[in-house]
């Protein structure tokens, strides 16, 4: 039991009945019932996804039932029933009286229960529906010249009028079964969220959104803020009565010498009403993301007051303010930052996601120099959020929609712009969250008619968002409004010329490719006659699409077995994931202004992967040098071609030339003067060929071409493996950033220069 002044809560999580209903009948049984004989249901321990339990995949409709005794410090008060999420439809009743029902996977949810509970024993009922959604799965077409090796059940196939809104957790490219007529596989349905009853004296504060403002003078920031707090409170007493609502702030993780506290009165009347609190703060410890500054937090309480205090709330909140540019350029407290991002999707069953998990995430991505992330079509347990305002992380939210295969209806719009809603009121608070997008890929639709998902529930959405959150910036879905996706390897053209001009999309929301997973865990996830040759048909349903080898230039007939096909697509994939980012960071501002790997882990234990480490954590080849490549200070070398490629291995004949550019790219807010660059290129068996050094200034926040580089191989060059090295160091001689670029010298050209 937690326990503060005017506020009693006891958890109700631990072993719940539970029931299976598959015939939806259990309201004509009156399972609700508190006399209906329970000796029969089995056990759960809540919260938890049930797919994660002895009842497996199951689509339908679970019966729950948790009884509880009413401690004697909670009687005589107001209670509230409290579910901080549950998947999907939830309908409750507690003591057989019918509470209400709410919609949605994510969002917590609250009912009045004071005339319905007892001192003694009470019970509350739960149904829990997590149907299966009944829409059509269509074929999809094939791209000509790249038809798959797939039986009759596990040809590609979409859904065409999706009406469960449940993004990732219903139908995504990393679930089971993805793109096939299976891919409602994995169901992530029940109570994945704690339970909980609270008691309140007369007055209870239901919402609490604090707007930290910079106040700026003549177009510039004076140094001070406004913090705006809005409070809902619901009046119990049945009169109009006068309350004392008040606050209290400090520092959360640093020493606050400013006072920052406020108390008002105010005329309630029954039922809700809603006050507003404004203080002035003269000396704000501003929020950073964690590598422009400290992530300083402040908590404050909040109270109501009767004579006594009726009810308290400390939320956690920080004073920043994020601004987007004409040009898409992120200004955190009006210095530019670039984001260096990464999606992020802990698991497709979000129980799993936990704090030591979270915090463990977290803390290898600022290793690896990740300052940004993406939350795509789902939302995270609330210690996600927690953590990242804490370490210091950019957060942009995405609403549970993801491509566009949902029903164009009006009955879908009224259905999600309440859950919208939902959303933002949730995390509001949270200072690591700088932006929403109110749907992923809503115009990703392979059929005809196309819904027009963009032109009207995205409008929606937009607008929902906004009537709960007037400040930050809501995107109305990719790929509109300045956000591109550059993956490649996954789909298109074999060789895809990767070109970025100054006049493309700022937001890369997404780059990438598709990767194999390793080889620990091929072995673990596929039966010994599935691995080699490939069952194409399970390799699909894991989610490996053979296309992606033929996209990445690579013959499955010539290799050996699994553990060589693994090392072949991991290598492509690390160059690819290698060079995209270098060539990204090169042209930062111009137009880049933000990036996002898709993705950091697989969400499930599936066969293709697209990030740095799969479901159980094990490495890509791509992880041990991405922090390489994100350090906020970088030395990269550009492969200089007509057409440029990513991913496909550089091959030159002798008496070709070599024609790179190297780059230093600064996203530090400081210069380094009298800096030194060292490049060198060495043959086989490590000879040094060409070498040279430099000084050069390093201004601050920039991307510059620092030298260019023509290098003649020999006519009668060594065949083999070839690098060039580049080094740059501070005026002190520290090591700001090294990296490399790799070529092969063969007889032949080969495929344009290219494997």
């Amino acid at each position: 039991m937690s326990d503060s002044a005017g506020r009693r809560v006891i958890s109700l999580d631990g072993e719940w009945r539970y029931r299976k209903d598959p015939e939806r009948s259990g309201e004509r049984e009156r399972l609700y019932d508190p006399s209906t004989s329970r000796d029969s249901w089995g056990t759960m321990a809540i919260p938890a996804n049930w797919y994660k339990t002895e009842v497996g995949d199951y689509h339908g409709v679970i019966w729950f039932a948790r009884e509880f005794e009413l401690p004697e410090e909670m009687k005589g008060r107001e209670h509230l029933l409290r579910f901080k999420a549950v998947d999907y439809i939830a309908e409750v009743w507690l003591n057989g009286a019918y509470l209400g029902r709410h919609e949605g996977f994510f969002a917590p949810f609250e009912f009045r229960v004071t005339k319905h509970i007892r001192e003694g024993r009470n019970i509350v009922i739960v149904k829990v529906d997590s149907p299966r959604d009944e829409t059509e799965y269509r074929l999809a077409p094939e791209q000509p010249g790249f038809e798959r090796p797939l039986s009759g059940a596990y040809k590609s196939r979409k859904p065409v009028a999706l009406t469960t809104i449940k993004g990732s957790c219903i139908d995504f490219w990393h679930r089971p079964g993805w793109e096939t007529q299976f891919g409602q596989d994995g169901n992530t349905g029940g109570i994945w969220q704690g339970v909980e009853l609270i008691a309140t004296g007369r007055l209870t504060i239901e919402n609490v959104k604090i707007y930290p403002k910079l106040v700026e003078r003549e177009g510039a920031p004076d140094g001070t803020a406004l913090v705006s707090v809005e409070v809902d409170i619901h009046n119990s007493s049945g009169e109009t009565v006068r309350a004392d609502i008040g606050l209290e702030a400090w520092g959360k993780n640093f020493e606050s010498s400013e006072e920052i506290k406020k108390s008002k009165e105010f005329v309630l009347t029954p039922g809700a009403s809603r006050v507003k609190l404004v203080h002035t703060v003269e000396r704000p410890a501003l929020w950073w993301c964690w590598d422009h500054g400290t992530p300083n937090l402040y908590q404050m309480r909040i109270t109501a007051t009767m004579g006594e205090v009726q009810d308290e709330r400390v939320e956690t909140f920080g004073i920043r303010e994020l601004k987007l540019d004409e040009e898409g350029r992120w200004h955190l407290n009006g210095r530019r930052v670039f984001a260096r991002g990464m999606r992020y999707h802990s698991s497709i069953w979000l129980g799993d996601g936990n704090a030591r998990m979270f915090r463990e995430d977290l803390g290898k991505m600022r290793e690896l120099n990740i300052n940004a992330i993406r939350i795509g079509s789902h939302l995270e347990k609330p210690e996600f959020y927690r953590l990242c305002d804490e370490m210091g992380f950019l957060v942009w939210q995405v609403f549970p929609l993801h491509w566009g295969n949902y029903a164009d209806t009006d009955e879908l719009i009224e259905r999600a712009a309440p859950m919208m809603r939902e959303m933002v009121s949730l995390l509001y608070n949270h200072a690591s969250i700088v932006m929403w997008s109110v749907f992923k890929e809503p115009n990703v639709y392979q059929f005809e008619p196309r819904p027009n998902l963009y032109g009207r529930l995205c409008e929606i959405m937009y607008e929902s968002a906004r009537t709960v959150d007037p400040i930050r910036w809501v995107h109305k879905g990719d790929y509109g409004e300045g956000a591109q996706n550059v993956m490649t390897g996954v789909w298109g053209e074999k060789y895809t010329d990767f070109r970025i001009e100054p006049d493309a999309n700022p937001q890369k929301v997404e780059f990438g490719t598709a990767s194999l997973a390793p080889l620990e865990t091929a072995r673990q996830i596929l039966k010994p006659e599935e691995q080699w040759p490939p069952d194409w048909d399970r390799w699909y349903y894991l989610n490996f699409d053979p296309n992606w080898l033929t996209l990445q230039g690579i013959d499955v007939e010539s290799k050996s077995g699994l553990a060589e096909l693994i090392e072949e697509v991991q290598s492509w994939s690390a160059r690819q994931i290698k060079e995209s980012v270098e060539y990204i960071r090169q042209r930062k501002y111009r137009p880049n202004a933000s990036m996002f790997l898709y993705f950091w882990s697989d969400p499930w234990p599936c066969l293709g992967g697209s990030g740095l480490l799969d479901h159980y954590r094990r490495k890509y080849k791509s992880y041990d040098i991405f922090g390489m490549v994100y350090s906020p200070v970088l030395v990269s070398i550009e492969w200089v071609k007509e057409k440029h490629l990513v991913g496909f291995e550089k091959v030159y004949a002798p008496g070709d030339k070599l024609v790179a550019k190297v780059w230093v790219t600064n996203d530090l807010h400081r210069e380094f003067a009298g800096a030194s660059l060292r490049w060198r290129i060495e043959g086989p068996g490590g000879k040094t060929l060409e070498e040279a050094n430099q000084e050069l200034a390093v201004a601050e926040d920039s991307s510059e071409v620092a030298g260019s580089v023509e290098w003649g191989i020999p006519e009668g060059g060594e065949e083999g493996s070839y690098r060039m090295e580049a080094e740059l160091k501070d005026n002190r001689g520290e090591v700001l950033s090294t990296n490399y670029f790799e070529f092969r010298v063969a007889g032949a050209r080969e495929s344009g220069g290219m494997k």
